[in-house]
């Protein structure tokens, strides 16, 4: 109670009426939260897209604004030169277009059926299974702080000397805490992913819906080949998840960079806006058809003589 933070108290009194602070906190914390995903689930039943992750886009978009404040401000009291701050924006933008870039991106492995009548074959049709370059997504960065994040705030209570070695490593430009954080973010690509996406299923509802990949054999075979391709888009998007989220943090550590840009929040927020994006396409095409087939006269399948 007695921390002070620009020589004011962090909190006036010890109770909120007849509830100790600390159990009047822990009412606060939890009923924001469940509102919070209340709200989420209004938003997801009401409009499209995921309303939690909106939610938490509306929280860092909110802070672009004063983030391009600060840095005119910084320019403009000639803290900073205008070819850097230049600089800064066009890395940005390099570095959102890159995201946007692997995001979009697929590994399309060619699928072909047949259409079969009697012993003739009457066509073949040719398809494909898609498979995203960043298959987890933004839940491996998510999960890896959130993991070294817990041992951080309990080593804060411990007054030992070797803990106070530990917090210091696990501070977010420490050494340790950045290999931790990449091996996680590696283990939680594959894990997520193992989970998720089940090779084999995916082999056999290709072999129940009369579809092959060409030049492999159907069963065992298909879920081996799907799995190795796989494994090898989890390298490449392992590789640019750890350095979307940790060369940030280096260059603002070792190069001074004063304005922060990449990392998880714009995984975050380039994430959230192409998939909402693309939800409104459906939608608007899903409204488009249904007026079209409102407005088509409907011809009756009646044999007339």
């Amino acid at each position: 109670m007695s921390s002070n933070f620009e020589n004011r108290p962090l909190v006036v009194s010890t109770s909120v009426g007849i509830l100790p602070f600390q159990v009047m906190t822990i009412l606060t914390l939890t009923a924001g939260t469940c509102f919070i995903m209340w709200l989420g689930e209004q938003i997801s039943e009401r409009g499209f897209g995921d309303g939690s992750s909106l939610i938490i886009f509306a929280g860092i978009a909110a802070g672009i604004p004063k983030g391009a404040i600060n840095l005119f401000e910084m320019v403009a009291n000639k803290d900073m030169n205008g070819l850097v701050a230049l600089a800064i924006v066009a890395m940005m933008a390099i570095v959102i277009g890159l995201i946007v870039f692997l995001e979009w991106g697929q590994r399309r492995i060619p699928i072909h059926f047949s259409q079969r009548g009697g012993r003739a074959m009457l066509g073949s049709q040719a398809s494909h299974l898609p498979l995203k370059i960043n298959l987890s997504g933004v839940i491996p960065p998510i999960f890896a702080s959130s993991l070294l994040l817990f041992p951080a705030t309990l080593a804060q209570f411990i007054k030992a000397p070797w803990v106070a070695a530990l917090r210091d490593s696990l501070h977010p430009t420490g050494g340790l805490y950045l290999v931790l954080e990449v091996g996680l973010i590696v283990f939680f690509c594959f894990f997520y992913t193992e989970i998720v996406l089940n090779p084999v299923e995916m082999a056999e509802n290709l072999k129940k819906g009369g579809k092959f990949i060409p030049g492999i054999r159907a069963g065992k075979s298909t879920s081996d080949y799907i799995q190795k391709v796989m494994d090898r888009i989890n390298v490449g998007g392992a590789a640019y998840l750890c350095a979307i989220v940790v060369l940030p943090t280096l260059m603002i550590d070792k190069l001074k960079v004063p304005f922060y840009f990449g990392g998880t929040s714009i995984l975050i927020l380039v994430g959230v806006a192409l998939n909402t994006t693309e939800k409104l396409q459906t939608y608007l095409m899903t409204q488009k058809y249904e007026g079209l087939l409102r407005g088509a006269k409907q011809r009756t399948r009646r044999v007339q003589f």
